[in-house]
């Protein structure tokens, strides 16, 4: 049986683990358009737009007929945000535990 220390160390070191891989999958996603393509009909002919939120603004620009490798580009920021949510969560579960543990321990002591 492992002891607690050796637990809150595998704790924290997962935490350290969580910080890192955020870190990164946040840099990649700077790398990556933010917000949705929106398909307009003129004359028969498809446009494509970028529309982002910008300083509380709906935001729009022209991205062409062809949007080509962007739908992926899309498809791959939508999967890193889903990771980076589920990391960020994880993350703040251990950070509470590591709380509730550091207030046993200041408990302990004034005991």
């Amino acid at each position: 049986m492992k002891l607690i220390w050796e637990r809150v160390k595998e704790i924290e070191e997962r935490k350290k683990e969580l910080d890192a891989e955020i870190k990164v999958l946040t840099e990649q996603l700077k790398s990556l358009p933010n917000g949705h393509l929106e398909e307009k009909l003129v004359k028969g002919k498809k446009y494509y737009y970028l529309r982002y939120w910008e300083d509380g603004k709906l935001k729009s620009k022209y991205v062409g007929k062809d949007i080509g490798d962007l739908v992926e580009k899309f498809r791959l920021a939508s999967e890193i945000k889903i990771k980076i949510d589920k990391l960020k969560r994880e993350n703040e579960r251990l950070g509470r535990i590591l709380e509730k543990i550091r207030k046993i321990i200041d408990e302990d002591k004034t005991n």
